[in-house]
């Protein structure tokens, strides 16, 4: 194999994707003698390593094609059932890969650069059986221990931007074929030989459990390499023989621009009762499960409503049309990063059949490109879903943002049978009852009669069709068809929902965890706990392509949110009492985030994921209630109360405030620049806010020889808010009349009150370690003088009372210094800033916008957060929300300040400064 058949296609949105298929082909049509023209067209007898597809079970003889055999049932088996369905896993990635054409196809580097060429998915999956065998003591020795670390482990990327280098030395194709033939044979006679298989059940402990894990393994890769081959160019793969047809449907004609109604459905949304649902996979159910299916959680399902249909290529079409792909307020600050990095502008599977702007596409299959089919489900990743789901909250005008699916939903969806706790609600005299009175020794919760499961009935000869006795069927799964299907073809669940298993799968809001009393299985310890991070996204359901285990009604997939992988979504909007939330502020302009229980909320240690929704008690992605504000109002002022009680707290603030500068400051205090700048600050703030008072005339000038009484009594009134151990306050004094000083900390009023009658006040300042020295907080003798025109208040600045000495209106000047990151509603201390003001006033604001949610709900931040996919700064955000409120804004700036932690470590901070006065009505 030479290097130079490598082709890099680099790291950009899909090339195969962006020409049309005809032009494709004859461009780059393969002609003359290649080294390689085994690998071009059928594949020879060379390549079948087990049986012939036309020999193997499952063979479809009137069709001429292969289709999946159910899921093995591990207590009713007999080692020829398991040999067949080995066979017809072996023989399908084989008929599989025989799509690929030319060496180019299985080395060439996938467009996204995010997974291995698919000559590793070619290896990989007889190296598993190897190995895993191994691991379970049903081999000791392996066939090539090259092979089986070079196709030993996937790729599994951290972001959508986390690029593989890829490798240029892939064995050749013969040789990993000729591996596979080896493989093929120690498989096979384990199968039949190995007494692990004696057993009459084979569960979770046993060695022969490593026998089914190694079919499931190779199913998964079946379907994910199935997705790597949809994304490569056209001139790299053809429908191989053997391999089942796409849906009759893709070949029918298509309008180039659909109508509603016509060419896809409306798609209604359905209402659903709530009820409780349990979770999770009976660990003696006789069938293959993931270590992911077992344990249990219950999750309590509120009602909501869901669209009937997932969402079609034909919906999906008026987002692309409307510009969805260009607008990042419906994305996702994650999402509009990989739209961007990619440089999306429709679905990743949609080929241009014209200029861009015309909107005509054709759709890519798996080894074809059709006419759009308008009635099938969209492909699409979480983020597409997510910004579509934003897109259609807006469209409608809804008060209650759309969502998509929660996987205890999605079992209120399925018919009953299909529900992973079926055997909570058997009917009296139902089979399933029967069933579990048969096996009293059996719980029903691991009786396959009681809680029957469709990959375990169904085979790709009869899985589109219902059952009119069991009620099994019905669903585009086992490689029925090659693609997906019309959504409204097959028949609805009992409550009016279609494939609710089967075509493509469906992402859901979930992040995949897992269920209390999860175990790693010690045979495949990396499978799905490195996974339980809160960066994966469960998807539902199963598509076409789905076989034997992945078409459970137990199966729990994930993958990363920028992932493709033949799925799609549905729309679910929560029945919500708009009347618990504040009217004022949300509503279709602002709609509600209602909270909803996931199955990843408070997985047991140490398979907790970090996301945001991975707790009921941690809610910051939903929107509270006026109860859970109130509640979180309350907790967030006795958190900041109590914050600023510490004897250590309140001594950086003495120093803060009094100093002495060339005691707390010993160093600093000859600098320049900043540092100078930063010294003394609540003096400067007071000095400020005074200059700019007077230069709007609610001071008079210092010094004018017409108002000898001001200058000697001071004029107007000043609040000081966040007023801490009182500098400001004193300072204002020496030009206001009166001056209110309000905190919530009742220490620091209770100190500034002390300075203000004894003037001055002695504190240990930190030095290092345990070591202090006592120094004093003294007042300087002009602010000492009018130390008497201040009081101070024990209060809430978002909320003074209405009466008394902070009544509305009643003040000229207003300071607030570094207040609004430390109050647990912005927007309200603003307002309360406006309501204290005169007509006229004039209002000192500092900030350096420190965030935190101990102090404030990320929902009430006045920027520092992005905004409809785009940075919001605090500064823009506090002068529009100032704005809204009669302000205008006299000058913007920055005001440095020092605190000192102790002698050698001192926080420099640059807060925001901005003044504003109050228009006149």
């Amino acid at each position: 194999m030479a290097s130079a058949n490598r082709v890099d296609t680099g790291a950009c949105r899909n090339p195969s994707l962006n020409i049309r298929p005809d032009l494709a082909r004859a461009a780059n049509a393969i002609t003359g003698a290649q080294a390689d023209d085994e690998l071009v067209g059928p594949r020879g007898d060379w390549w079948w390593t087990g049986k012939c597809p036309a020999e193997c079970p499952g063979f479809d003889k009137a069709a001429g094609v292969l289709r999946s055999l159910p899921l093995p049932d591990t207590r009713n088996f007999t080692r020829q059932s398991v040999l067949d369905y080995f066979d017809n896993t072996w023989t399908q990635t084989e008929v599989l890969f025989a799509s690929l054409q030319t060496t180019d196809a299985f080395i060439r580097q996938p467009y996204h650069q995010l997974r291995h060429p698919m000559m590793f998915y070619y290896g990989h999956p007889a190296v598993l059986y190897i190995n895993k065998f191994r691991v379970g003591g049903l081999l000791t020795d392996g066939i090539n221990q090259f092979f089986e670390q070079l196709f030993e482990t996937g790729v599994d990327e951290m972001s959508w931007d986390d690029l593989s280098r890829g490798r240029d030395d892939w064995p050749p194709v013969r040789e990993v074929t000729e591996y596979r033939r080896k493989a093929y044979a120690v498989v096979r006679d384990v199968i039949l030989n190995h007494p692990a298989l004696d057993k009459a059940e084979v569960g979770w402990d046993d060695p022969a459990w490593a026998v089914f894990m190694g079919f499931e393994h190779e199913r998964i890769h079946i379907e994910t390499s199935s997705v790597l081959i949809r994304e490569l160019p056209l001139t790299s793969v053809r429908k191989p023989e053997f391999w089942p047809d796409y849906h009759p449907s893709s070949r029918n004609a298509s309008a180039p621009v659909p109508t509603q109604g016509v060419d896809f459905p409306v798609n209604n949304l359905v209402p659903v009762a709530g009820e409780k649902v349990v979770l999770g996979k009976d660990i003696a159910y006789p069938s293959f499960g993931w270590d992911n299916e077992y344990g249990t959680k219950e999750i309590n399902v509120t009602s909501f409503r869901a669209t009937q249909f997932k969402v079609t290529n034909g919906e999906f079409l008026k987002f692309v049309k409307s510009g969805g792909y260009s607008n990042p307020k419906y994305w996702s600050t994650e999402g509009w990063g990989w739209k961007t990095f990619r440089n999306v502008k429709w679905p990743t599977f949609w080929m241009p059949d014209g200029p861009q702007g015309l909107h005509r596409y054709k759709l890519r299959v798996l080894f074809d490109a059709i006419d759009m089919r308008w009635d099938w489900p969209v492909d699409a990743n979480y983020h597409e879903a997510r910004a579509f789901a934003a897109w259609r909250t807006e469209v409608d005008g809804a008060a209650v943002h759309y969502r998509l699916i929660t996987e205890a939903e999605h079992n209120l969806l399925r018919n009953t049978r299909d529900r992973v706790d079926a055997h909570l609600h058997m009917q009296p005299g139902s089979v399933a009852a029967a069933a579990a009175a048969a096996e009293p020794d059996r719980r029903p919760a691991a009786n396959e009669r009681a809680s029957p499961d469709l990959a375990l009935e169904l085979a790709g000869t009869n899985a589109t069709v219902r059952c009119k006795e069991t009620g099994a069927g019905g669903f585009n799964v086992q490689l029925a068809h090659s693609s997906q299907n019309p959504v409204t073809e097959l028949p609805p669940s009992e409550k009016g929902f279609y494939d609710t298993f089967g075509s493509a799968w469906e992402w859901a809001e979930d992040h995949y965890a897992a269920f209390p009393g999860f175990k790693v299985h010690p045979f495949y310890e990396d499978f799905s706990a490195p996974c339980f991070a809160g960066k994966h996204q469960l998807i539902l359901g199963g598509s076409f392509i789905s076989t034997g285990q992945l078409a459970s009604k137990f199966a729990r997939y994930q993958f990363r949110p920028h992932f493709f992988q033949h799925a799609t979504f549905r729309l679910v909007v929560p029945d919500t009492d708009l009347s618990l939330y504040d009217a004022a502020r949300y509503g279709p302009a602002n709609p509600v985030t209602p909270f909803f229980e996931t199955s990843c909320m408070d997985s047991a240690p140490p398979h907790v994921g970090d996301g945001p929704c991975c707790s009921k008690s941690r809610r910051q992605a939903f929107t509270p209630t006026l109860v859970e504000e109130a509640a979180s109002t309350k907790a967030k002022l006795e958190a900041a109360q109590v914050a600023y009680e510490s004897d250590a707290i309140l001594a950086q603030y003495l120093s803060l405030h009094y100093g002495p500068v060339e005691r707390v400051y010993p160093e600093l205090a000859k600098e320049t620049g900043i540092i100078a700048a930063a010294l003394d600050f609540p003096a400067k703030l007071a000095e400020c806010l005074s200059s700019w008072a007077e230069r709007c005339g609610v001071l008079p000038a210092e010094g004018e020889a017409a108002a000898p009484a001001a200058a000697a009594s001071g004029s107007g009134r000043a609040l000081d808010l966040g007023c801490a151990v009182g500098r400001s306050s004193f300072e204002l004094g020496r030009r206001f009349a009166e001056v209110v000083g309000v905190d919530i900390s009742k220490t620091f009023i209770e100190v500034a009150a002390k300075i203000r009658d004894n003037g001055r006040m002695d504190y240990e300042c930190a030095v290092e370690g345990e070591i202090t020295e006592r120094l004093t907080a003294a007042l300087p003798a002009a602010a000492a003088a009018a130390a008497g025109r201040c009081r101070f208040l024990h209060g809430d600045a978002t909320s003074l009372p209405a009466s008394g000495a902070t009544a509305p209106g009643s003040f000229d000047a207003v300071l607030a210094a570094n207040l609004l990151d430390r109050v647990p509603e912005p927007a309200a201390c603003l307002a309360q800033i406006k309501a204290a003001l005169k007509p006229g006033g004039v209002a000192l604001l500092t900030s350096p916008f420190s965030w935190l949610e101990q102090y404030t709900d990320r929902s009430n931040w006045m920027g520092g957060r992005y905004v409809d996919g785009l940075p919001r700064r605090s500064g823009e955000a506090l002068k529009a929300a100032a704005a809204e409120l009669g302000f205008e804004v006299l000058e913007e700036g920055a005001m440095p300040l020092i605190i000192r932690e102790h002698g050698r470590k001192y926080q420099l901070i640059n807060a925001h400064k901005l003044v504003l006065r109050l228009k006149q009505a």
